[in-house]
């Protein structure tokens, strides 16, 4: 009778545990959908701010094409930083089978920084103190940066990432274009050209991964097989 109602309680827990773990996936999967969902919408308000041109011929349409700059030239920066930033969330929220507070509450201030990025990027394209605007719109981006960071260390010491390698390496790259974007606040106070800063995130992010790599690398590896010449 005894061991009928253990194998009974252990079929019980496994039960509860498997309801639990299926929670837990659902919950994830809730998230990143509601995540995605918030994307598109900021991305779609970026399109609905910018302005429509006007004139009775070509030239007058160029004309005011021309003087928008500001504003398209934001659209496309916002646009391509929005879409970074998803694809980034993608590949960090692919394999995870559960969530915690840190995490949720994290990813909840990067989605108000998503928010944001549209009316940043309004503020941003305006005449006028454009180092005040600047940091208003670089400081939105350091915050989502920050979002993504500590997302990734919390999942990463919890086990949740089926590579830590690949988690140190996304910190790296993390920490560098966070750099830059705090680079460019004081430029932003000198010159306009301190878009470059963000420009140079790719070549900055590749150099540093492999600096990185190299560091991490043990003093025993392997060398690489030599090539013969042709």
């Amino acid at each position: 009778m005894s061991e009928a109602g253990n194998r009974d309680d252990a079929s019980a827990e496994e039960d509860e545990e498997a309801g639990t773990t299926s929670f837990d996936a659902a919950a994830a999967e809730r998230l990143i959908f509601f995540s995605d969902a918030v994307v598109a919408i900021a991305i779609t308000l970026l399109a609905f701010s910018l302005p429509i041109p006007k004139g009775n011929t070509t030239a007058e349409v160029l004309r005011a094409v021309g003087g928008y700059k500001n504003q398209y030239l934001a659209f496309l920066i916002s646009f391509f930083v929005i879409g970074s930033y998803w694809r980034f969330h993608q590949r960090l929220f692919r394999s995870i089978p559960r969530l915690d507070s840190r995490v949720t509450a994290a990813n909840m201030i990067w989605l108000l920084a998503v928010a944001i990025t549209p009316y940043a990027t309004r503020v941003l394209s305006q005449n006028g103190a454009f180092g005040l605007r600047f940091t208003f719109y670089a400081a939105i981006q350091l915050m989502t940066l920050l979002c993504f960071f500590v997302m990734n260390r919390d999942l990463r010491r919890a086990g949740l990432l089926p590579d830590v390698a690949e988690s140190q390496v996304r910190e790296v790259r993390i920490l560098t274009v966070a750099a830059l974007f705090l680079i460019s606040i004081p430029l932003a106070f000198v010159t306009q050209w301190a878009y470059l800063a963000w420009i140079a995130a790719a070549p900055a992010t590749r150099l540093t991964v492999q600096l990185y790599e190299r560091r991490s690398q043990p003093d025993d590896a392997p060398a690489p097989p030599a090539v013969a010449p042709d």
